[in-house]
């Protein structure tokens, strides 16, 4: 007697997977409200990072960009996906600053902010790439040269992948649909 064998379709992503997905490193910083931020307290959601600055002349703002047109995309699921935009220049972006800067995009993204080194360790656990150049044609005497990469952290805490700058919204809110 012959069984009838279904294939199981495996989920198809457009980011870079890690795998096996990693718990995401656990930290807290402050967003732009002044309120404390914990990976651990979006626990159910899914949480889209980027590491950046409000001096930023190009990658920066078009991720947010980019971010705004991913939650429209996803349009009732947006609300279960927060992002985050963490600066890498915690000295200059005050929750002040990274208020009136994400306000531009949309004011429900997140802002976050904590002592250098606060922010220095979790770009370290991200793997990201920071180095501040001074240049006298910046508005504030420097750019900061950065990892480009939006990290995204499962329902369940996992790191479970990672965007590339230029990918399109549509391409990145498929990703997040299947994670929810």
């Amino acid at each position: 007697q012959l069984k009838q064998v279904t294939a199981v379709e495996e989920p198809s992503f457009y980011g870079f997977l890690l795998d096996p997905p990693s718990p995401a490193p656990e930290f807290e910083l402050i967003d732009q409200h002044g309120n404390s931020f914990r990976l651990a307290d979006h626990e159910g959601d899914v949480v889209v990072m980027f590491f950046g600055y409000t001096n930023c002349p190009d990658i920066c703002p078009a991720t947010l960009v980019y971010y705004t047109q991913v939650k429209r995309e996803l349009g009732a699921l947006a609300d279960r996906v927060k992002f985050a935009f963490v600066t890498v220049d915690p000295g200059y972006d005050t929750p002040e600053r990274l208020e009136r800067y994400i306000a531009r995009f949309d004011p429900t993204f997140y802002g976050l902010s904590g002592t250098n080194e606060q922010v220095s360790e979790l770009a370290t656990a991200f793997g990201v790439y920071v180095d501040k150049v001074e240049d006298e044609d910046s508005p504030v005497g420097y750019w900061v040269n950065h990892t480009t990469l939006s990290f995204v952290i499962d329902t369940d805490g996992k790191w479970r992948m990672a965007h590339p700058f230029g990918m399109h919204p549509e391409d990145i809110a498929s990703d997040l649909r299947q994670l929810l």
